[in-house]
């Protein structure tokens, strides 16, 4: 699934296109969802970090004017709101 995604970290918002949904966001047999770390690093290592979601929500905005349909639109993924990024991408995965 396509779509402009907002990742939220401990230490702020990265924002990206991707197709890469179902890579990127998987759940265990609890039904708890995570974020795979490595794809993570892929995804946003390159993205600028933003420190309130108004600021990302508003970069996600001038990104959707490049594509005429994405599958989610604007989604913010919070699986991984307690850690930081570099211990996301350390971690491989937020469990």
């Amino acid at each position: 699934m396509s779509g402009i995604y907002i990742l939220k970290t401990k230490d702020g918002y990265r924002v990206a296109h991707t197709n890469r949904y179902y890579d990127l966001v998987g759940f265990d047999r609890n039904a708890d969802y995570f974020i795979d770390g490595n794809v993570a690093k892929q995804v946003f290592s390159n993205c600028y970090k933003y420190d309130t979601l108004d600021e990302a929500i508003g970069h996600a905005h001038v990104i959707a004017r490049n594509y005429l349909e994405t599958d989610d639109g604007i989604c913010e993924l919070k699986y991984a709101e307690k850690l930081t990024f570099k211990e996301l991408i350390k971690n491989g995965k937020n469990t």
